[in-house]
């Protein structure tokens, strides 16, 4: 004769309960960074980023399209860089004659050397050009292109928007998996509740 098996029914405890509530409250709070970020959290991590030049001057080149993903130090858009190149020849002559001459106001024209150089460097906006915080701490700028407002032949302002990017920040499709792990930990914490009571 078969021994009868006596299973002991599980004592019933609120610790299901607790973490389901733990669950509804962070699933919830990852819901809300994910989808309905605030403005103080949309400083911290943008969704879309603005590019601008820091000189004005004529749109030469937009070496990139809309979905492009783009990094590092190759160009975004580069600007015409005649008159730039002229104003470097112009301090460099400028600064080699302050020297033969040993000027008074030696620093006043290195210093327009080194702005007119910086200016001509100015002319190819790279990503390597704007940090931005990012989960990871202060990076460069990477991402997927998603708007381009500067055209070719057409002139640009400095502080111009000239294209939008979106950055690569793992912020928000790390607060969309919480979510969902929590959603799917809220619900399974209920149903061992439910068994347990």
């Amino acid at each position: 004769m078969a021994k009868k098996h006596r299973f002991n029914k599980i004592k019933g405890t609120k610790d299901f309960l607790v973490a389901a509530v733990v669950c509804a409250f962070v699933c919830l709070w990852s819901i809300r960074d994910a989808w309905f970020p605030t403005e103080k959290l949309l400083e911290k991590h943008p969704q879309s980023y603005p590019v601008t030049v820091a000189v004005s001057g004529v749109v030469q080149t937009v070496p990139v399209k809309i979905g492009d993903e783009v990094s590092g130090a190759s160009p975004l858009l580069t600007l015409s860089t005649h008159l730039y190149k002229q104003a470097v020849d112009a301090a460099e002559a400028a600064y080699t004659e302050a020297k033969e001459l040993s000027s008074d106001n030696m620093k006043a024209v290195l210093d327009a050397l080194l702005k007119a150089r910086a200016d001509l460097k100015a002319t190819t906006v790279a990503c390597t050009d704007f940090t931005l915080e990012t989960s990871h701490g202060e990076e460069t700028l990477h991402g997927v292109v998603l708007e381009i407002v500067a055209k070719p032949a057409t002139g640009v302002a400095a502080g111009d928007v000239v294209m939008r990017i979106r950055p690569n920040d793992t912020f928000y499709a790390f607060n969309k998996t919480l979510a969902m792990i929590m959603c799917i930990g809220f619900f399974v914490s209920l149903i061992f509740h439910k068994i347990a009571s």
